[in-house]
């Protein structure tokens, strides 16, 4: 499994994990979310479906999640298939129409590639003190996503 942990979070800093599969993408964001404000922690960086549901399985919920659609080995969508997510989620994709349903169907957020400092900025300030979600993101939600008719 390709992954970075970075080991157990502190109760008090915003936890945050990066799924993108693109090496170069996934450290810009990094980057860019250390410049927002370099407390957050981002506790794991991970690169593909697969890796994701294994981290997941083992791992604490983060605060937010940075998730790109288009994974090497499948849409990450698939990850909802096989653990439930109850943390917030914002979809980073180029122009994906999955992305604005998933937006509709659950009020999750997205960013557009490339993404841009300030539009970072103002997505982390809006989840910095919002509790986690209060829905739980179930298996069933690939198949909303995917079927749905917005």
């Amino acid at each position: 499994m390709k992954a970075f942990y970075a080991g157990p979070t502190k109760s008090k800093r915003m936890t945050v994990v990066i799924i993108e599969d693109e090496v170069f993408a996934a450290r810009r964001l990094e980057n860019m979310i250390r410049e927002c404000d370099a407390e957050i922690e981002v506790v794991a960086k991970l690169e593909s479906a697969r890796d994701s549901i294994e981290w997941f399985k083992t791992n604490p919920q983060p605060d937010l999640i940075f998730l790109d659609i288009h994974l090497d080995d499948d849409l990450s969508f698939a990850i909802f298939k096989e653990v439930p997510i109850s943390c917030n989620i914002v979809f980073t994709t180029a122009t994906d129409e999955l992305a604005t349903r998933a937006f509709a169907i659950k009020g999750i957020d997205f960013l557009l590639k490339p993404i841009i400092q300030s539009d970072l900025n103002r997505m982390i300030e809006k989840y910095r003190n919002k509790p986690q979600n209060s829905v739980t993101i179930e298996p069933y939600f690939f198949d909303d996503i995917v079927n749905s008719k917005y």
